[in-house]
């Protein structure tokens, strides 16, 4: 069996938080990056007013940095004695009032005019906007409060990779004992079923000569029906590729997600072949395996 290899190359966890800020003259600029699990990049931005024009700007710059994964980015700019917020008078709506007044007035349906404080009283003639940015002016402290995030991001994202790759690789281990075991006791379910029919022939007196016939037929039939090298072959040959998966310089989430699968047919394969009860047993061992390194893999970008 192969030691456990230790983790040392691209295992990305697709969960994690990442926080850049950026203090200057009475301001704070901060991003936060969140990710979760997803089958592709999925990213969210949630931006300051007047920023719109530098989106894509920022999609290369995570897309540069992570692969797969649901992606929530939020930007916000503090600044000391400042909401951020600013209140606007609806112009068009107060002109649109005014014109009305006029009217009325002018055709003696009512008398007097709108005031200031007829204005005010007015809710709908206001609303609340947030401070307009410039990004020529923030656009430097900015990408460097993005870049801090995507670091922090990425190292907890590699920690966590790390440590899920260790898991994972015990539990290959663990599998990978196990169908050993069951390789090896194979042929002897052969000779069982031999010795069992060669009893049973026994038992009904059998013609001595028409026996060694009947066992021979039978027994061959019997070792073509349960024969399971070429699954066990290939179990092997898939147990080596999720182990080398770990030295690739990408991202391999999907590539072990893909072997589980294959994995897991190969043991409803041997299952449905084999009538001895240990090698049972240990199939079942081995999808209680499979099925734990199947969640792993999923958190894996």
């Amino acid at each position: 069996m192969k030691p456990l290899q230790t983790a040392k190359s691209y295992t990305v966890s697709m969960t994690g938080y990442g926080r850049g800020e950026v203090a200057t003259s009475g301001m704070q600029i901060i991003t936060e990056i969140r990710t979760v699990n997803h089958r592709f990049l999925d990213l969210i931005l949630r931006l300051p007013q007047g920023f719109a024009g530098q989106e894509e700007w920022i999609r290369k710059q995570v897309r540069e940095s992570i692969r797969r994964g649901r992606v929530e980015l939020s930007i916000f700019i503090k600044e000391e004695g400042e909401s951020g917020k600013q209140v606007v008078l609806d112009e068009e709506l107060l002109q649109s009032y005014l014109a009305i007044s006029r009217k009325l007035c002018d055709e003696g349906i009512v008398t007097g005019s709108l005031t200031i404080q007829d204005v005010w009283k007015k809710q709908e003639l206001w609303k609340m906007e947030e401070t307009k940015r410039d990004w020529d002016e923030y656009g430097e402290w900015i990408r460097e409060s993005i870049q801090q995030a995507l670091t922090k991001l990425q190292e907890m994202r590699s920690l966590e990779g790390q440590a899920l790759e260790k898991d994972l690789l015990t539990l290959l281990t663990s599998f990978e004992e196990t169908v050993e075991k069951i390789s090896g006791i194979a042929p002897q379910a052969t000779e069982h079923y031999r010795e069992k029919l060669h009893n049973r022939l026994l038992e009904l007196e059998a013609n001595v000569g028409e026996l060694e016939d009947r066992l021979l037929t039978e027994v061959a039939i019997f070792a073509e029906r349960t024969d399971i090298t070429e699954e066990i072959t290939r179990l092997v040959s898939h147990s080596e590729q999720f182990r080398s998966s770990f030295e690739r310089d990408e991202p391999i989430g999907r590539r072990l997600d893909f072997l589980i699968q294959e994995m897991n047919r190969e043991m409803n394969t041997i299952g449905s072949k084999s009538n001895h009860a240990q090698i049972t047993l240990w199939v079942v061992d081995c999808k209680s395996i499979l099925e734990k390194m199947k969640e792993q893999v999923q958190n894996l970008e």
